[in-house]
């Protein structure tokens, strides 16, 4: 049997609903902090294979969340004003988040750990690179319908305010 197929567009809707869900539970249960840190690392490896491929960048079969930020910082594989703002500490950022959601996927048998800072710096950069990417600056016109756009925006939103409850902002 085959089973369904689902659209990138609404791929990437599922995983801003379930990250934001974890966002909201997280400073409860402790058990959905590696959940959440892995759903917003996907959902910024979307946007940006969103992006990429609707101008037509060829992203490679293996690559990673970094890259794939990457690639969509570099104005010649996503022209401006359409290319991410990208800063190297936010990128340092963004990677001590990659590291934690890779110690989450590959377990060494030991208790996992993810401080409040990598969180309140992380979780920003993987919100703002889904925002600008899809949302703000898309490269093409409706790269995500309407509905889905309100979807993305809300998610989007609880997401922030954990990182700015977790920052001390709040």
């Amino acid at each position: 049997h085959a089973l369904p197929s689902i659209s990138a567009e609404n791929a990437l809707v599922e995983t801003v609903r379930f990250a934001a869900h974890q966002a909201g539970i997280a400073l409860d249960r402790a058990e959905a902090l590696p959940w959440l840190v892995t759903a917003c690392v996907l959902a910024s490896q979307q946007a940006a294979a969103l992006a990429l491929r609707a101008v037509g960048d060829e992203i490679p079969e293996r690559v990673g969340a970094a890259e794939l930020l990457l690639r969509a910082s570099n104005v010649s594989r996503l022209p401006a004003p359409f290319t991410l703002p990208l800063t190297a500490s936010e990128r340092r950022d963004f990677d001590l988040l990659v590291e934690s959601r890779n110690a989450a996927e590959h377990p060494r048998g030991r208790t996992w750990h993810i401080t409040a800072r990598t969180l309140s710096r992380g979780l920003p950069i993987a919100v703002r690179c889904v925002r600008h990417l899809v949302l703000i600056q898309p490269p093409v016109p409706n790269l995500v319908g309407k509905d889905q756009a309100a979807e993305i925006k809300n998610g989007l939103e609880a997401i922030d305010a954990l990182a700015v409850f977790l920052s001390g902002e709040a």
